[in-house]
């Protein structure tokens, strides 16, 4: 039987749960370590006894252990003040950023899927070199987080701002039909160009990745999450470093140089979707370090 490409989401999920949790090699000394090794429903059943003196917590209202939100939304980007050898990066760009998200909620296990379904006609060799180079960019990262309304002093001078953290994972499908795919990616032999524009082993855009490249469709990911680029002067900010020229500067991160890493302000739209998937402000969420 053919399978599908939730099948497959699936299988990455799966194995996903099956992933070792990260443990503290000392007792805890907060309540991050707890959330981080245990989860959020952990936590909070402690909070509950901390609060009842050590007597059994009223039981909650049974929640649903899943949500899940699919996302298409509108990205534009402005760049200005590119100098003369890169003025073909002036000017206004849009496009989509689609994926599904799936948060777990279940204590030992909570996370944040984001999930991308790609169609390609690439070998399976380049599929799974891309799938690794995105994972190791992207993935267990940052976590998506809830704060308190307000942070609980767990000993003196230490302090919970969190009452829940979602390790941000990322699932890529591979799917057969264009139909069930968020982006079909044209795979491009080494050299190829597009508008002008050439970058590392083939790769030439967001849906036109090089054969030869690990690197570049970093940065092409990032776009399908919904990062603008950070060039020169991109929607009013200034990313030119000192001493840069606000192209691929080293230092700099994925979506100025696709050598360098994610960075939390990378998961924004991530964050404001999640937010909206959970039912809490976007003011009340951020994105924190994971790992």
């Amino acid at each position: 039987m053919q399978r599908t490409w939730a099948d497959r989401a699936a299988e990455h999920e799966g194995r996903l749960r099956q992933t070792p949790r990260r443990t503290s090699s000392a007792p805890a000394a907060s309540l991050l370590a707890l959330q981080r090794t245990a989860g959020n429903g952990a936590v909070a059943r402690l909070l509950a006894r901390q609060r009842a003196g050590g007597a059994a917590a009223t039981a909650a209202p049974p929640t649903p252990d899943f949500l899940v939100r699919d996302v298409d939304r509108a990205i534009t980007e402005t760049i200005s003040h590119a100098p003369a050898a890169f003025s073909q990066w002036n000017g206004t760009f849009s496009w989509r950023s689609k994926w599904r998200l799936r948060l777990d909620l279940r204590a030992e296990v909570g996370q944040l899927q984001v999930i991308v379904r790609f169609k390609t006609d690439a070998s399976a060799t380049v599929r799974a070199a891309w799938e690794r180079a995105i994972l190791a960019k992207w993935s267990n990262k940052f976590a998506f987080c809830v704060k308190r309304e307000a942070p609980i002093e767990v000993s003196p001078g230490v302090f919970d701002r969190y009452e829940e953290m979602y390790p941000i994972r990322i699932v890529i499908a591979w799917v057969d039909n264009a139909s069930d795919a968020h982006y079909v990616i044209r795979a491009n032999a080494p050299g190829a160009t597009e508008g002008g524009r050439a970058g590392q082993g083939g790769t030439t855009s967001m849906v036109g990745w090089g054969t030869a490249d690990t690197e570049d469709i970093t940065h092409e990911f990032g776009h399908m999450l919904g990062c603008p680029e950070e060039y020169f002067t991109t929607n009013g900010i200034n990313f030119v470093r000192p001493g840069g020229q606000g192209f691929r500067d080293p230092g700099a991160g994925v979506m100025n140089n696709p050598a360098g890493r994610a960075l939390a302000r990378n998961f924004e739209v991530i964050c404001q979707e999640a937010a909206t998937l959970r039912g809490v402000p976007r003011a009340r969420t951020e994105i924190a370090p994971w790992r």
